[in-house]
């Protein structure tokens, strides 16, 4: 199963990639048009915030799987908490707990707006893709976020055990 996880983490990262690339070069156009062209383009702000939400919710899901969103470094490496493995523990699982809770709260209400969306066929105002599209970046995150809690809460395991250390 990790190497699985590993995998999607891997393809994710590179898609995330790309995504950076294309958002890029996007903007590029678009002020090109804007200050050289002297030309409006609409459609690379809808396009932007498209790729915007998607990738920010995504690589924010991404970072917590590598624990390198915001935790409570002071804590963490107290030398205090560093001696005790459990206590270690302990503040990772609230840290995950945490993070799974907002995120479940956070799907239930997105699942009633998109479910709404895509119930009453909301478009976006230039280049008419459903508006649900968007929210669906986040609810993705979110869901990844939930899943990706319950892999290191079960894998917090390692610190409550009698030989535990922090690496």
């Amino acid at each position: 199963m990790r190497s699985g996880l590993n995998k999607l983490i891997k393809v994710l990262s590179i898609i995330l990639g790309l995504v950076g690339v294309v958002m890029i070069l996007v903007e590029t156009y678009a002020v090109f048009g804007r200050n050289v062209l002297k030309i409006a383009t609409p459609w690379t702000d809808e396009f932007l915030k498209l790729l915007f939400v998607w990738s920010i919710f995504v690589g924010a899901a991404l970072s917590f799987m590598d624990d390198s969103s915001i935790c409570l470094t002071l804590v963490e490496d107290s030398e205090k908490v560093r001696k005790k493995p459990s206590a270690y523990g302990v503040l990772k699982v609230i840290q995950y707990a945490t993070g799974f809770g907002v995120s479940a709260f956070m799907i239930k209400h997105l699942a009633t707006i998109i479910s709404t969306q895509m119930r009453t066929g909301e478009a976006t105002t230039v280049m008419a893709y459903p508006l649900w599209f968007i929210n669906m970046g986040l609810m993705v995150g979110m869901v990844l976020v939930c899943i990706f809690a319950v892999i290191k809460i079960f894998d917090c395991r390692k610190y409550f055990q009698k030989d535990a250390k922090i690496v």
